[in-house]
């Protein structure tokens, strides 16, 4: 009885060794199709760097309360440097997550166009990649010699292995996929932001201000339980245990409005702060800082439908369209810091 229960295990494992090889191989075969140019173009796909409007957003509003809570000068070469190895890092998690998920996305309708199992790139370039953009982000940290964006820079790292890697995996774990994916990585992406020119004396000496953690952390979780809301059908044809799969749609929609409604509210009131108060430890922000929200709110239409009905919305449509948002809000804030500071 024993020898058979092996047996049957020991034929399961040749069986998916087997089943591995042959979409292994089947990539090579596809990534022969592909030209040079459309292979080089895979890697900066697979590189993501639509979604690096996501680090400049939460960075410049850290840089912003090193300016007006802390009073420190910005400049705007290091401002660069620290934006750079913020990126490169998220870029090679990215590589490292799509190389880890690539045969979950091949049933994915919409991942499955991603560099990996199309074939433009193959799982061991995509983790080469990774690698070296983790290398290049860590090597600008320590070439501008600042411990805590290293720190930074590591707990971000930590935290997403968790949430990609086995046997940890929180991304198919209810409710520790939304606090890992959507609540520890904006955070730190805005404190990596400050770091660049607050000491950790002025941090341990004064309140860190509150306003724009719960900004960048509503807007991250809001929009995140959104479009996880797009793999639903995916998650349970797969038996995942994530939060989408296991929680009503409803109830998701409900907490991501409430999520984005508080992040909302969180930039009034670094605004009215600004305008009457001006009190350190919640955060504000000059009164012409009105304009880009005003000017950004003005593009909401374009997102209402993966807002309303994000399972059936085309999800890589909105998707650009979200980056496209995110990056209007910064160039208008840009324009604020330059013509109007």
């Amino acid at each position: 009885m024993q020898k058979s229960k092996i047996n049957k295990k020991s034929k399961l494992l040749n069986k998916s060794k087997k089943s591995s090889n042959s979409d292994e191989e089947e990539l090579l075969i596809k990534s022969k199709n592909y030209s040079l140019i459309e292979k080089i173009f895979g890697f900066i796909e697979l590189g993501r760097p639509i979604e690096w409007s996501k680090s400049l957003l939460n960075m410049g509003l850290g840089a912003l309360m090193a300016m007006y809570i802390y009073g420190a000068g910005v400049n705007l070469v290091t401002f660069i440097q620290g934006f750079f190895s913020v990126a490169f890092l998220w870029s090679g998690l990215y590589a490292l997550n799509d190389r880890t998920d690539w045969k979950i996305d091949l049933v994915h309708d919409v991942k499955k166009k991603r560099p990996i199992p199309s074939g433009k790139v193959t799982p061991s370039q995509g983790l080469t990649f990774a690698l070296i953009l983790i290398l290049v982000s860590y090597l600008i940290a320590f070439s501008m010699n600042n411990v805590l964006l290293v720190g930074c820079l590591t707990i971000m790292l930590i935290n997403q292995l968790l949430y990609t890697m086995k046997p940890f995996r929180f991304k198919s774990r209810k409710v520790l996929d939304v606090i890992s994916g959507s609540m520890i990585n904006p955070i730190f992406r805005f404190t990596s932001g400050l770091v660049l020119f607050v000491s950790a004396t002025q941090l341990v000496n004064n309140f860190v201000p509150i306003l724009p953690y719960i900004f960048v952390i509503g807007v991250q979780f809001g929009g995140y339980s959104l479009y996880r809301l797009f793999s639903k059908k995916h998650d349970k044809k797969l038996k995942m245990k994530s939060s989408v799969a296991l929680i009503s749609e409803k109830r998701i929609k409900i907490i991501s409005y409430l999520s984005l409604g508080t992040a909302v509210l969180a930039y009034l009131g670094l605004l009215i702060n600004g305008l009457f108060f001006r009190i350190p430890w919640l955060g504000f922000l000059p009164s012409q800082y009105i304009w880009p929200a005003i000017f950004t709110a003005l593009l909401t239409p374009m997102l209402i439908g993966a807002i309303l009905d994000p399972i059936h919305a085309d999800m890589s449509k909105y998707y650009k369209r979200a980056y496209f948002f995110a990056v209007v809000f910064i160039i208008t804030n840009l324009i604020v810091i330059v013509f109007f500071p």
